[in-house]
């Protein structure tokens, strides 16, 4: 039992002096940082989705304030509300982008509608936040999509 108690003593000692938890993990590739993002939105977790939403400069997080920080990424979860979604592969390494910066196009499935969405995504560290998302690709998210004709 005291070993129980020591052992927990330990991890919140820990934790606190790390920030109050386990600092998230920075996906590895553009890719996985966007199918993490997209798997945190339709799974309704603004805290994953929150964990992948940064710049260079590191995770929005860690600069803007909470609420704020939660009423963004409620709207854009609105907007990203999908069955499924698709990566596509992209060769042209102009519109791909390069270094420390690159575009992640993602077709999304929802409602009979597939826009093709550009994710834009930073460096930080050794790993890559979502940075941008070019919301006006998806549409209205209320709306029917029209089919092309």
């Amino acid at each position: 039992m005291r070993r129980s108690i020591v052992a927990l003593g330990a991890s919140l000692t820990l934790a606190c002096a790390s920030g109050g938890g386990p600092e998230a993990v920075i996906p590895e590739s553009p890719e996985t940082a966007v199918r993490g993002f997209l798997d945190a939105a339709r799974e309704n977790r603004l805290s994953g989705m929150s964990d992948l939403w940064g710049s260079s400069r590191g995770r929005a997080a860690d600069r803007m304030d909470e609420t704020e920080l939660r009423k963004r990424l409620m709207v854009i979860q609105v907007y990203l509300a999908h069955e499924s979604f698709e990566i596509i592969a992209d060769t042209d390494p102009i519109r791909r982008g390069a270094g420390d910066r690159r575009t992640v196009r993602v077709r999304l499935s929802r409602s009979g509608c597939t826009p093709v969405v550009p994710f834009t995504v930073e460096r930080w560290r050794t790993g890559w936040l979502i940075a941008d998302i070019d919301l006006a690709a998806i549409g209205n998210p209320t709306s029917r999509c029209r089919q092309p004709g």
